[in-house]
């Protein structure tokens, strides 16, 4: 290529990783999505017209008020079934509703729930279909994944009726194994055939759950940023400005002038939304947690993820390690060590086995510019934001530092490749300090 006056023009610049291939698992996303409010009931109306198997989470008032009113009714077709999921209930749960799946022949399964209920129906719909999870029985592995099978799992259409899991939209998926311990399963065929963001589905959330959901979403965006491996320039600008939009949003969603009270959502006659009634009243909020969620639904999505590792976010494999030896939940964890690894991340020169130094910093200067360069005022405005939502502080992880260092090592060695147990220990130690 040549400039108009002769000189030879040098290629654009291509990230050294953008040809490295991702895990599977990473590699597609859901052939329909929808988004916006009225879509669920919308949806849903579809497929149960269609004879959809609906699976629903009981615990959840917005899902078993959209599921209700669509299997219930005086004009529900003929033929749709709706089923409540054994969510929290074992080891057997998946294979429960494998075999609810098999015995109705459905082709199509919506689910209509958070995290742990996408989790069960999309694992059950691949056990449904002869597929099996392969994973070692003891601790080294925290991974698992599927046997090939010959004929299609039936298409899930998810429904989340929380924030910042993004089962919705992705290819894993929580297999619980017994003993406080779980495999995550990995397979493209998990990833769900569909996903349905609305707002009212999301409307009857406490405080507590959407501050955990938006913490997880920031978390998982800043934390491939914190980490030491390579990422393609595109990657890591994309998150990092949502990364700073998903704070702004939490900023004004958790604040007192945009929440309904628990009381005040169960005792309304319908469902707060942006397509009803009571548009007026909470459209703001609705606004606010729809944004959340497509980030959330975006962030699984391969596009984003192109030149970034599969394993870049090594805070998820503490806190997961600590929550599954502690009973504890997994973003209780996240929040517990959030402040301690920013800060040993930000103490980095250049790039270590824990952290990329210089983008580190660049992630604390846009979420936290108050805190200046230090990585010690650093994190305590990483704490002060999580108090400010409403999720800090939590108490200590309740293990030794020891223990959780050896465990988490021994679990993930291919993504704490060059982190010794030691090394663990002391960030479970640091972040056992208050700040």
């Amino acid at each position: 290529m040549h400039a108009t006056d002769g000189r030879a023009v040098p290629p654009p610049p291509v990230p050294s990783l953008l040809s490295t291939p991702v895990l599977l698992w990473q590699s597609s996303g859901p052939r329909r999505l929808r988004i916006g409010a009225g879509r669920a009931r919308a949806e849903l109306a579809r497929l149960t017209a269609a004879g959809a198997l609906v699976l629903y989470d009981p615990a959840a008032p917005s899902a078993v008020e959209l599921v209700h009113r669509h299997t219930c009714g005086p004009r529900t077709p003929i033929g749709p079934a709706a089923l409540p999921l054994p969510v929290g209930e074992g080891v057997d749960a998946p294979r429960r509703v494998a075999r609810e799946i098999a015995r109705h022949g459905a082709r199509t399964v919506a689910v209509v729930g958070g995290g742990s209920a996408m989790d069960t129906a999309k694992l059950a719909a691949v056990l449904a279909v002869g597929g099996e999870p392969r994973f070692t029985t003891g601790p080294h592995s925290g991974l698992a994944l599927l046997s090939r099978t010959d004929r299609p799992a039936p298409a899930v259409i998810a429904f989340p009726t929380t924030l910042g899991t993004g089962s919705e939209t992705s290819g894993v998926a929580r297999l619980p194994i017994g003993e406080r311990r779980s495999r995550l399963v990995c397979s493209t065929t998990l990833c769900p055939a569909g996903a349905v963001l609305d707002p009212c589905l999301t409307g009857t959330l406490p405080r507590s759950l959407l501050a955990a959901g938006a913490l997880e979403i920031l978390l998982r965006l800043t934390g491939p940023l914190l980490g030491p491996h390579p990422m393609a320039d595109a990657a890591a600008e994309w998150f990092l400005e949502y990364a700073a939009l998903v704070r702004r949003t939490a900023d004004k969603l958790l604040s007192a002038n945009t929440l309904f009270s628990a009381e005040t959502l169960r005792s309304a006659a319908t469902l707060p939304s942006t397509d009803g009634s009571r548009c007026s009243d909470t459209e703001p909020a609705a606004a606010l947690r729809l944004r959340l969620a497509t980030v959330s639904a975006a962030s699984h999505q391969v596009w984003p993820r192109v030149g970034v590792s599969p394993f870049a976010f090594l805070l998820w494999y503490f806190a997961d390690t600590a929550a599954t030896v502690t009973g504890t939940a997994k973003n209780a964890a996240l929040a517990r060590l959030f402040p301690a690894y920013l800060e040993l991340a930000l103490g980095v020169r250049g790039r270590s086995a824990w952290a990329d130094g210089p983008r580190a910093r660049r992630v604390a200067r846009v979420l936290f510019p108050e805190a200046g360069p230090d990585p010690a005022h650093c994190r305590e405005a990483a704490a002060e934001l999580l108090r400010r939502w409403g999720i800090a502080p939590v108490a200590p992880l309740g293990a030794d530092p020891g223990r959780l260092g050896s465990a988490t090592v021994t679990s993930w060695p291919r993504a704490l490749t060059g982190i010794t147990a030691k090394d663990a220990a002391a960030l479970y130690e640091s972040a056992n300090t208050p700040c």
